[in-house]
């Protein structure tokens, strides 16, 4: 078993550094409304009844789910024209508008449309996915590098939470009017109370824009040959750090040389050129430069076969590509590129991104509603909620999110080594049920309704379960794009990326529509742990599916029908 060092040799570090800036603003700017969401329709006055407010927080969730469904698709073929890098840029802009007009609402409905636009104009998790899946080349790294987005969710998911639930940043109108202005920025605050936290995160999105456009280096094959003048600019910025990036001019020349009649046939000059075409063309898992032993007979003939042909594939890839893909509709009828064992994995996804995202928006729900222990009458009976402030919330899932970096960071790299990846998310797959059905049990050890329990207790059992879910979560979702990306025909990687981001957009427009309806509907009537006790059924299905999963991998099958 190669050590980690062995393992992380020539992982392309420094482009993976920039795009993980630019993926770590969109967590945050995703998750930094969760603590004070449910005060924020409260204080919009659209609902008398509290118990109405889960409905109109799904609302907002399903608005920004909903316009990404519809737009993910199209911005990742929109990357395949353009590139991947103004696709990224204009993401962050359109995210960073968006979140300033949400912040600054005055009504529900201006707040849905800022959560709206923000959805459609955001297609970046899906490029990065294809973004990452081009940058790193060796199987042996794949893991690592996937696990690098989720790991930043989690990172996100601890800054994000701590910015909206800030007294510094967000301020609920209080009945009592306990809120002193004492200066300028309290006059500020107490006007627009949900305002400054998206400031804040808006400054993000726009220092990973800057990042991006100064550092990033494009990936599509086509869009990748143009001169980046801002990528040079950045160049020039890193000298006078004194550091000596790669020029420009060289990059070009590197990328532009091609295999031809002419090409030296010397060992070096096949390796360099196939380095530089055919495994970067077909995204291929492993580089020439990696081998380090006598190349075997089937290896042999795979290298003779992609130097004989990768000139004709520079040529024709990207328009066959574009042509199978420019009926979108006709695209997911055909079996080459939706398999079905493509299908049968995004339909995992699905569910996977399905509850994970009920449990992200609704959990703070229930901790934000008002406690009522008359109406407690264990098992069956339950209304309202905890009674938590925003801090307070704000702060439980700065803690989750903090676990989920450090499974990502210490468990996930061990596990790797170890196991397949569809055991890792077998083996997670089984908490989320259990996490579910305890969830609404932890009202029942409020001191309040039960004196014989300790003040800590419910504090403790909402901390546990929400921290196996976001544990089992960390695992679960690298597992989940691997398993996607690998059972993908290597040329439609970018377009099945999209197609499954959309597919989880799609789950993340249902779930809280349907769960805020539910939630409602089954809290008006006193028995509001059926809505969990549904999901853990839903989790229950993720298992079983992915028992039925296989670990996939189209880039051994085509060395196989190469050799």
């Amino acid at each position: 078993m190669p050590s980690f060092r062995e393992q992380m040799k020539g992982f392309p570090l420094w482009q993976m550094t920039v795009i993980c800036i630019i993926r770590f603003s969109e967590p945050i700017a995703f998750t930094s409304l969760f603590p004070y969401v449910y005060f924020m329709i409260r204080d919009f006055h659209i609902v008398d009844d509290p118990a109405k407010i889960s409905k109109y927080t799904g609302y907002m969730g399903a608005s920004f789910a909903f316009a990404q469904f519809l737009c993910c698709i199209h911005w990742g073929r929109l990357s395949d024209r353009i590139g991947r890098k103004p696709v990224l840029l204009l993401g962050l802009l359109g995210t960073a508008t968006s979140l300033l007009i949400f912040g600054f609402s005055t009504n529900f409905y201006m707040a849905i449309t800022a959560r709206t636009l923000m959805g459609a104009l955001n297609g970046n998790i899906a490029v990065l996915q294809t973004m990452v899946g081009e940058v790193v080349k060796e199987r042996r790294h794949q893991s690592m590098a996937f696990s690098c987005l989720p790991l930043l969710w989690n990172v996100g998911c601890v800054v994000g939470p701590s910015i909206g639930g800030s007294r510094i940043f967000t301020r609920p109108k209080m009945s009592s009017g306990d809120v002193k202005s004492l200066g300028s920025y309290d006059r500020f605050v107490e006007k627009h109370p949900y305002a400054m936290s998206n400031v804040v995160v808006a400054c993000l999105l726009l220092f990973s824009f800057v990042v991006g456009l100064l550092f990033l280096e494009e990936t599509q094959p086509k869009a990748k040959l143009k001169y980046d003048y801002g990528l040079a600019f950045g160049d020039r910025i890193l000298i006078v750090l004194g550091f000596s990036p790669l020029a420009q001019s060289k990059k070009s020349e590197d990328i532009q040389e091609t295999p031809s009649e002419t090409t030296p046939l010397t060992s070096d000059a096949i390796y360099d050129s196939i380095d530089e075409s055919a495994f970067e063309e077909d995204d291929d898992d492993r580089s020439i430069s990696s081998f380090d032993q006598p190349l075997t007979r089937r290896t042999s003939l795979a290298i003779i076969r992609r130097y004989s042909s990768s000139s004709l594939q520079r040529t024709t890839t990207n328009t066959s590509v574009f042509d199978e893909t420019k009926s979108i509709f006709k695209a997911f009828r055909n079996k080459k590129i939706f398999s079905n064992k493509v299908r049968a994995t995004i339909l995992a996804y699905f569910c996977l991104s399905f509850h994970a995202l009920v449990h992200s928006e609704f959990l703070p729900v229930f901790l934000a509603g008002k406690f009522q222990p008359e109406l407690l009458q264990f098992p069956w009976h339950y209304k309202g909620g905890m009674s938590w402030e925003t801090s307070r919330i704000g702060s439980l899932l700065s803690t989750t999110g903090f676990g989920g970096c450090f499974i990502i960071i210490v468990v996930f790299p061990i596990l790797d080594r170890h196991m397949r990846n569809i055991d890792v998310l077998r083996i997670a797959s089984v908490v989320f049920p259990v996490a579910y059905l305890l969830v609404p049990y932890t009202i029942f050890t409020r001191p309040e309704y039960e004196p014989k329990f300790p003040s800590w207790l419910s504090t403790a059992g909402v901390y546990t379960c929400a921290s196996f879910q976001s544990a089992a979560a960390a695992l679960s979702f690298p597992q989940m794009v691997i398993l996607v990306y690998r059972a993908t025909i290597p040329k439609h990687r970018a377009f099945v990326n999209s197609t499954a981001i959309s597919c989880t957009a799609l789950a993340r427009c249902v779930a809280p529509l349907l769960w805020g309806a539910l939630m409602s509907f089954f809290d008006s009537r006193g028995v509001g742990q059926v809505s969990w006790n549904i999901l853990a059924v839903i989790a229950l299905f993720t298992l079983i599916l992915a028992f039925k999963l296989d670990e996939y991998d189209e880039d051994l099958h085509r060395d196989d029908q190469m050799a």
